[in-house]
């Protein structure tokens, strides 16, 4: 019994009479029939499923081979495996450690003693030692700090079932696992060549929304092997040490590349040092560049790039329920800098739907948006702004500008060479006198979304943290094509200042940050303020178009009024709207949107909904009461002499 099994479970067999055999010629005589009534049950069990130690034997040479283990190591697995799937084995290796009781686990002594080998070979503590191979990639361990051939050994659940046939990966990967889209890109040969040359890690350095996950899968692809993809940013910092030794392993257990995105940049030498000692081909994909001070050596570095249009549109094609043509909606899908990760999760958003087009799969990806501001899309043209003639003139220009921008930067680095091919532009004015609309006009008129900033969610009373979300929001907008709008710019581009504390230290890297940012910026942006004059002046060189909002004038009024009751359904023709003495009183074109919005309001309180100068000079009045204004000199109405001097009332 048990000749039909592999050549490696018949040594441990014979290994279990040899320490059955010393027991008894040693021991009492009740305790050898105990050890021999496990030994025979071992036996039988074992020969009853040759098939199964075959194919343990199969996983087994394959995990060893990829982990790089001796003989030893590999044995010690089996061992302990063993004893993991046969309770009868679990018993006996339990008697021959001390005659009595149920261990947990095997421990040292009686696993050796089946091997056949002295616990005072070095290759046995060298095995079993912390950092040791078997300990780095997570295969076995020992716990405890008893005498060493006292100490359980721990064979992790995931082994065995790995082993056992089971290809789901560990749970604790569930939350930060990721699923790359392999892409052969330039780059791929390169990582390929360092992986060859044993490199025990590879720096994947591209821009936000590069395609380095894709990259590497690519890379890993041309050689057959599968990888194992974590990004570690979706969990909490304590979580990542345990979550990343899950990826080890499953990468040894795979045979498999490593592929770790989302690496804190803050305090990440543990992280680096667990990856180093796993004997995977490893790659860690990064915005940011190696720092030197994380670890003693210098891995080897390859650009990640960004996909290229043609490479967006054939995997957009992929989904798409009809071929990429001219419309607009394929127009700014194209121009979205997704990564192949991105658009394979937009697919599978809307593939239950079974909806395909590119209006859908647009709309879709606008969900990736950063949290930190509000992506919209705004249907607001010029024709809907009210401003002086030269603002308007600068606001056509802008979008001309962006309009033609790629073409006339195609003809080589007018940016000037290291710089963005970003536009930026200031709207400088009071409250209310059309910025935010204009901001969203020029979207509007480029068929851009408008990603306007929360600034709320961007200021942090953490030294730092203003500076990782500014530069996830400059992130976002390059990577969704989108207009990037600072509303009260003032408040974070704010003027330097002479560093009388920490405070204005770090107040003042946060403005270096901003316009080191803002010249690298790849998009449009737009900065409003009310206060121009505290705006730091070295953001001056850096804008291509700096546009005034002056407070309307009477005409300008008039033509406020005008374009908004223009939406007003219905007018009482028995008090008719005075333009002329609405347009008389000094406001912005906020105002008089409210002053319209709350004549509406007042109309249907009078029950008709039929608006007329009343209700307007009502409005009027209490927005003035809200400015705090008071004597807003004559405004008639037609309901009374037009010779009455209603500033008695104080329209505030």
């Amino acid at each position: 019994m048990g000749d039909s099994l592999a050549p490696r479970w018949q040594r441990f067999l014979d290994g279990l009479d040899d320490a059955v055999e010393r027991r008894s010629a040693l021991a009492e005589p009740d305790v050898p029939s105990v050890l021999e009534s496990s030994r025979r049950a071992v036996r039988e069990a074992w020969a009853s499923a040759p098939d199964l130690f075959e194919r343990l034997d199969e996983a087994l040479e394959t995990v060893a081979g990829g982990a790089g283990l001796s003989e030893f190591e590999s044995d010690l697995i089996a061992v302990v495996l063993a004893a993991d799937i046969d309770p009868s084995f679990a018993v006996a290796l339990d008697q021959l450690r001390h005659y009595g009781g149920q261990a947990e686990r095997p421990t040292v002594g009686p696993v050796l003693e089946i091997l056949g080998i002295a616990n005072v070979v070095p290759a046995v503590r060298s095995a079993l030692r912390p950092g040791s191979a078997l300990d780095r990639t997570g295969l076995v361990r020992t716990s405890g700090s008893g005498p060493f051939l006292t100490r359980p050994l721990v064979l992790p659940d995931r082994v065995g079932a790995h082993l056992l046939g089971d290809t789901e990966p560990h749970a604790a990967l569930a939350p930060c696992l990721v699923h790359p889209v392999p892409l052969e890109l330039d780059g791929g040969l390169e990582l390929a060549a360092h992986w060859q040359r044993g490199a025990a890690l590879v720096w994947v350095h591209g821009p936000q929304g590069n395609a380095g996950l894709a990259l590497v899968a690519g890379a890993a692809g041309r050689f057959g092997l599968p990888v194992v993809a974590v990004d570690l940013s979706r969990v909490p910092a304590e979580e990542q040490m345990p979550r990343l030794d899950a990826a080890i392993l499953e990468g040894v257990l795979t045979c498999g590349v490593l592929i770790v995105t989302g690496l804190p940049t803050d305090q990440p030498a543990a992280l680096i040092q667990r990856l180093t000692g796993s004997r995977l081909p490893t790659a860690v994909v990064a915005d940011s560049g190696w720092d030197p001070a994380w670890a003693s050596f210098l891995p080897p570095v390859v650009a990640a790039p960004r996909l290229a249009v043609d490479e967006r549109r054939e995997l957009w094609s992929s989904l798409a329920d009809s071929p990429p043509d001219e419309s607009d909606h394929w127009r700014d899908l194209l121009a979205l800098r997704v990564t192949p990760e991105e658009i394979q999760a937009v697919g599978e958003l809307v593939r239950p739907s079974g909806a395909g087009s590119a209006e859908v799969l647009l709309a879709a990806t606008r969900r990736l948006g950063d949290t930190t501001g509000t992506l919209r899309r705004t249907e607001v043209t010029l024709d809907d702004v009210v401003l002086p003639a030269s603002t308007r003139q600068g606001l056509e220009e802008m979008i001309s500008w962006g309009r033609r921008r790629d073409a006339v930067l195609a003809q080589g680095p007018l940016m000037g060479k290291g710089r963005g091919r970003g536009l930026a532009a200031l709207f400088a004015g009071s409250s209310g006198t059309g910025k935010t609309l204009a901001a969203q006009a020029v979207a509007g008129s480029l068929g851009l979304d408008l990603y306007q900033v929360d600034l709320a969610s961007v200021v942090d009373k953490y030294v730092g943290e203003a500076e990782k979300r500014l530069a996830r929001i400059f992130e976002t907008a390059e990577r969704l094509n989108c207009v990037l709008f600072f509303d009260e710019a003032d408040s974070l581009f704010g003027s330097r200042t002479a560093v009388q504390d920490a405070h204005d230290r770090y107040a003042n890297l946060e403005v270096s940050y901003l316009l080191q940012r803002l010249e690298q910026f790849d998009g449009l942006v737009v900065l409003a303020t009310n206060l121009r004059g505290n705006l730091d002046v070295a953001f001056t060189r850096r804008l291509h178009f700096i546009l005034t909002f002056p407070e309307p004038d009477p005409a300008g009024r008039a033509a406020l009024w005008q374009t908004h009751l223009r939406h007003v359904a219905a007018f009482d023709l028995d008090d008719p709207v005075d333009l002329a003495a609405l347009a008389s009183v000094e406001l912005t074109g906020g105002i008089i949107r409210n002053a319209v919005l709350s004549a509406a309001f007042a109309a249907y309180d009078d029950g008709a909904g039929l608006v007329g100068q009343r209700h307007l000079t009502a409005a009027v009045q209490r927005e003035l009461r809200k400015m705090g204004r008071r004597g807003a000199g004559r405004m008639p109405s037609p309901r009374r002499p037009v010779e009455e001097d209603v500033s008695a009332v104080y329209l505030g």
